[in-house]
């Protein structure tokens, strides 16, 4: 049965409709009367009508004891807002919203209404009267939820871990949001990080960690990455810059089933074995990069390596014995890798293989201080190609002569060569395709000039260069004309560290057609200030340092 004053309120509410407000009223003081606990929406539906009357105080009234009976509720801020507003007192209004915000729980849904009334009578004061516009606003107090979560998405780690003390209001906010807390980074760490800190920051995540950058600081132990790897099974991000024991990594390892990349940076290196074990056990892995500690024993690939698709393999630089990887026997295992880079740094090392061309997906090949005799065979896919302090590379002259001759690298992007000494100039034209490829960046530093590059900038193969870098590689004035008239596409030039290079070449490569963005000047002992500066007056961003020896350049009319 319909309690009687449930009648009376659906009275009151129909004579209101029809403008019959003192019927109204009546209605409704019958029914709080025949209720020991009436509903706050008698009470709202009486303010509404002495508001009709025009008597403010009584309507006021009723929507401060709606305030009073249900804090947590948003119909008497609203009530005694609008009755506050159509009383003239608008500051007063204000204050009632925003008391609130403060306790109207963010969840409710009703709390975005509030908060654009607060935010529309705002905008009324600050316009009438601009000292009525708070100079600061606690942002966590106002803005929804969901767009505070975006705000905060776009900081730092760090940042929101310092955020943390900023308030009880902002901690208990930040620890609600699991998202935030998915990727811890302690990179940026200044002091010693605790293992419980890291606990609770994978319990604010609820367990959802996907990435994690554990530093080198001594509080984070074998504890920390032993919780993150069992109660975090979303896990696909590890970078470690701290010593962890193998045992304790291989255990992790086994335990991260999602992990998808592992990275292990100089200050941890690891043996050769432990890098074999960690990439049989992780079925998952696609990116891995270790430092090496070189011990001399060969490696021994093992288990399911078809999902990997970047490997980074770099030997410790106090590596004593030889970094023995045996990749003939690796390759098979990985036909999906597209990035391989390889450093072994040691003289002492076996050379490595010379034939990568199995590796039908590689667009991406490093090669540091390796000691390879001939040419590398290299697959057609193959888009950058870096070659690094390679001193053996190309000895072999007439294995490397015929390899050339026969290959086109059409697919060749990006080129980088250093400290080959070996290198003959078949070799040079074939890498760079003899115009056949679309080669955007060039990079020949500590080249000898002499090994056929004029003949080849000349027949005009670089002319899809944008890019070319030619640092200590006996740039002359008139190397950079010609550089200037046949690579039309160029944008950048990295000329350091020569020194025949003057303001007659400088100024060749300024007034080239198209005109240059970039050059790089430093310690080139023949350009004079005038000549940057000139180069500066045309736009062209330029870097240089004065060299140590003093050198008086070559004087050039600029103007």
């Amino acid at each position: 049965m319909e309690p009687s004053y449930s009648r009376e309120q659906k009275r009151g509410q129909d004579c209101y409709r029809a403008k019959e407000y003192r019927e109204a009223l009546r209605c409704f003081d019958a029914a709080i009367a025949r209720c020991d606990d009436p509903p706050l929406s008698i009470f709202d539906n009486r303010a509404a009508t002495y508001t009709k009357l025009e008597e403010f105080p009584k309507a006021l009234a009723d929507g401060r004891h709606m305030i009073q009976v249900a804090k947590a509720e948003v119909k008497g801020y609203l009530r005694t807002g609008q009755i506050l507003q159509l009383m003239g007192k608008d500051k007063t209004a204000l204050g009632i919203y925003e008391y609130g915000l403060k306790n109207v729980p963010r969840i409710n849904e009703d709390v975005k209404l509030l908060q654009g009334m607060y935010d529309k009578l705002l905008r009324k004061c600050s316009a009438m009267d601009p000292a009525t516009a708070p100079k600061i606003i606690d942002p966590l107090k106002y803005l929804p939820l969901e767009l505070a979560q975006m705000v905060l998405q776009y900081l730092s780690f760090k940042t929101i871990v310092s955020l943390l003390r900023v308030s009880k209001l902002w901690k208990a906010i930040l620890e609600s949001i699991p998202a935030l807390w998915r990727h811890i980074d302690l990179s940026k760490a200044k002091r010693s990080v605790r293992c419980s800190a890291i606990k609770a920051c994978v319990i604010r995540s609820g367990g959802t960690l996907t990435h994690a950058t554990l530093s080198h600081y001594e509080a984070v132990n074998s504890d920390a990455l032993t919780y993150i790897a069992s109660r975090c099974k979303r896990l696909e991000y590890l970078e470690l810059r701290i010593g962890i024991s193998n045992e304790t990594l291989l255990k992790a390892a086994a335990t991260a089933s999602s992990l998808k990349t592992l990275i292990i940076l100089s200050g941890h290196e690891v043996s050769l074995d432990t890098v074999t074990q960690l990439l049989a056990q992780s079925k998952s892995l696609e990116h891995a990069e270790f430092y090496i500690r070189t011990r001399g024993h060969a490696a021994k690939w093992e288990g399911d390596l078809s999902k990997l698709r970047v490997l980074k393999l770099h030997a410790a630089k106090d590596s004593q014995g030889s970094l023995r990887l045996e990749l003939d026997d690796l390759f098979p295992k990985v036909p999906h890798l597209h990035t391989l880079s390889l450093q072994t740094r040691t003289a002492t090392s076996p050379r490595i293989t010379s034939d990568y061309s199995s590796l039908i997906s590689l667009h991406t090949l490093s090669l540091t201080d390796v000691d390879i005799a001939t040419f590398p065979c290299l697959p057609p896919s193959l888009q950058t190609l870096s070659l690094i302090n390679a001193w053996g590379i190309g000895s072999r002259s007439d294995v490397a002569d015929a390899y050339m001759e026969r290959n086109n690298f059409s697919a060749l992007t990006s080129l980088t060569v250093s400290a080959a000494r070996f290198l003959r100039p078949v070799v040079v034209a074939g890498l760079i395709g003899n115009g056949r490829n679309k080669l955007q960046k060039l990079d020949l530093r500590d080249f000898d000039a002499s090994l056929g590059l004029t003949a080849l900038i000349s027949a005009g193969h670089l002319a899809e260069v944008t890019d070319l870098r030619l640092s200590n590689a006996d740039v002359s004035d008139e190397l950079a004309g010609l550089v200037a008239s046949c690579c039309p596409k160029l944008k950048g030039f990295d000329a350091s560290y020569n020194m025949k290079l003057t303001g007659v070449g400088v100024k060749a490569l300024v007034l080239k057609e198209g005109g240059i963005q970039r050059l790089n000047l430093n310690h080139c002992v023949g350009v004079s200030s005038d000549a940057v500066e000139y180069a500066r007056g045309k736009g062209v961003v330029v870097h240089f340092t004065f060299p140590d020896i003093v050198k008086s350049g070559k004087r050039v009319r600029l103007g």
